[in-house]
Order: C-alpha cells, then sequence, then structure tokens
C-alpha cells in the first residue's frame, strides 16, 4: 500500500473532518470534509489556520500538547472560526513525524468542557464539604472530651484515659502515679466572691496544674466541681510525690485573694497521691482510693498540704520536702 493509499484509508476511519501534516503543519493529506471547511487553494499549511498568523509556532505548540485549556484558548481564523484542532501523534512515516489533525466544533467541545469543568468544581465542593464534616466531627469528639470552663480534660477524658495507662502498666510493667487535688473551702469563693468569680478561679488552678506537666502521656482532668485529678504514667513514687509538693506550692504560689479561707488568705489546695505497679488482674479502682484517702488524710491534716498512700504498706503520711 502506497502512502496516499494509506492516508486516505486513515482519514475515512473518521466521521469528524481530519488531515495529516508533518510537525512543520505542512497539510500532507485531507478528508472530503476538512476539504469542504479548508479548500486547498487557501492554503496548505496549519499556520494559515490560526488566527493570530504571527505566533502560529506557539499556537501550533500549544495544539500538539493537546492539553484542553490551551486548545480553547488557541483561536482558528475564517472559515474555521466555529471549529478548534486537536491532534494525535500518528507516528514516523518515510523518516517523518506525522500528525492527524481533527476539527471539533467549538461548540459542542466547550459545551462539554463545561460539563467536565462542572463535574470536577462539584467533585471539589463535595471533597471540601467531606473535609469540612470530617473537621466538625473531629472537633465534636474533642469537644466530648473538653471541660467547657477551663478547657482541659473532663470527667470522661479522665475515666478512658485511666484505664487505657493502667492497662499500658501491666503490659510494660512501669508505676502509674495518680493525684487527687480539691481546691480548700472554694464553695466559701462562690458564696463570698460569686460564681463568676469562682468560675475565674478554677480556671486559673487548671492552667497552673496543666503547666506542671511537661510529658505529652501526662494528663490533667477536671472530674467535679473543684476537684482535678493527675495522671502520670511509667512515674515512680518518689517523682510523683515531688510533683504533689510542686502543685501545692505552686497554686500557693498564684496568689490568687480567697478572703473566706479559714486556711490562708491565698486559694490553696489538698492533694492526696498514690503510686501503683500494676499487674494483671488488678483494678485501677484500687489506684483512685488510695489517691483519695490520702486526699482526705491532707484534708484532716489542715489542707494545703499534700499527703501519700503507701499501697503495699497500707499507709497515709504528709509529704514532705
Amino acid at each position: 500500500m502506497n502512502k496516499d493509499v494509506a492516508f486516505k484509508s486513515i482519514l475515512n476511519a473518521y466521521s469528524l473532518p481530519t488531515a495529516i501534516c508533518n510537525k512543520h503543519g505542512e497539510l500532507l493529506e485531507c478528508s472530503g470534509s476538512f476539504q469542504k471547511l479548508w479548500p486547498s487553494h487557501l492554503s496548505r499549511n496549519v499556520r494559515d489556520m490560526f488566527l493570530e498568523s504571527t505566533r502560529w509556532q506557539n499556537d501550533w505548540r500549544m495544539v500538539r500538547r493537546n492539553k484542553i485549556i490551551e486548545l480553547i484558548e488557541t483561536r482558528l481564523c475564517e472559515p474555521l472560526h466555529h471549529h478548534m484542532l486537536r491532534t494525535s501523534r500518528l507516528g514516523v512515516h518515510d523518516g517523518e513525524l506525522l500528525f492527524l489533525i481533527e476539527l471539533h466544533p467549538r461548540k459542542e467541545f466547550t459545551e462539554g468542557f463545561k460539563s467536565l469543568a462542572g463535574y470536577y468544581l462539584l467533585s471539589q465542593r463535595q471533597k471540601h464539604r467531606s473535609h469540612m464534616i470530617n473537621l466538625q466531627m473531629q472537633n465534636a469528639i474533642k469537644e466530648s472530651y473538653t471541660d467547657p470552663l477551663t478547657r482541659i480534660a473532663n470527667r470522661r477524658a479522665f475515666d478512658e484515659r485511666i484505664k487505657e495507662i493502667w492497662q499500658d502498666a501491666i503490659l510494660s510493667r512501669h508505676p502509674v502515679v495518680l493525684l487527687s487535688v480539691d481546691i480548700d473551702h472554694f464553695k466559701l469563693i462562690n458564696d463570698k466572691l460569686g460564681h463568676s468569680r469562682g468560675d475565674e478561679i478554677l480556671v486559673q488552678v487548671a492552667q497552673c496544674l496543666d503547666k506542671l506537666l511537661s510529658r505529652g502521656q501526662d494528663v490533667v482532668a477536671r472530674v467535679g466541681g473543684e476537684e482535678f485529678s493527675m495522671i502520670l504514667p511509667d512515674t515512680q513514687p518518689d517523682g510523683g510525690r515531688l510533683k504533689a509538693l510542686s502543685a501545692v506550692t505552686a497554686i500557693e504560689m498564684l496568689r490568687i485573694p480567697h478572703p473566706a479561707s479559714p486556711v490562708a488568705e491565698f486559694v490553696t489546695i489538698s492533694l492526696g497521691c498514690s503510686s501503683y505497679e500494676p499487674r494483671p488482674g488488678d483494678n485501677v479502682k484500687e489506684l483512685i482510693t488510695a489517691a483519695d484517702k490520702a486526699l482526705y488524710f491532707a484534708k484532716k491534716a489542715g489542707r494545703n498540704c499534700a499527703s501519700y498512700t503507701d499501697v503495699k504498706k497500707q499507709t497515709v503520711s504528709l509529704i514532705t520536702a
């Protein structure tokens, strides 16, 4: 089969107006429908089809790249101004790189593109919406574990986290320290200074306790009205007792006035500390009960102090520097 016959057979397989050209834009063969739109007497080179003949090389390069945006932006002259060019590479024939040219009605192509663009924009909006919904869900979950006033962990977060830490401690055989904290005579603050001032003090105490925790695994939570708990995973008893003293001192050093307190002129706390190295079968309630027992001891000892429950010895004593 000679070259001309081969070209004709290729062109006759297409319903669109088509032509074959080389990389320089020279038209080698055209279909009948192509010749009707672009008679041979007009030109035998693609460069003359472009509206801006001075930049035909740039336009021809963009057409060969076949990118939709660039195709739409490339304008053809009369009588092809309602059409646009698309190309596909045929390959090398007799040492010459050849291209197949298709003339598409611009309106049909751009409308199809708009539909495609609309679908893309819709998919992007849906993707953004899904992302926003996921963020809202994450925020909602976070809020469900956060105390709305103090912005630290709430009772729900404490209950779940201490169970997780307890199980981790069983596997790793590391001790867990729990500090139970109570603001001394907090009811008198509300009675004397009002609930708004009481809320402000709760926030100040929560922020102070939170700053005492330097590790990401440590937890401070508001577990009641004026009650807080601090969980210190993988912490030895001496470290727990030291942290307990630091907490008592840090709150006292805030110098928050408490005119109704029989203990001191400033806000103070009582603190109970316990440490436990759990084994399989042990219950986390043992750690919580021991910390509460130590807190009760601190209150009975005059408040503004910390005490420690030795679970093994079943003894409670004040923590001293």
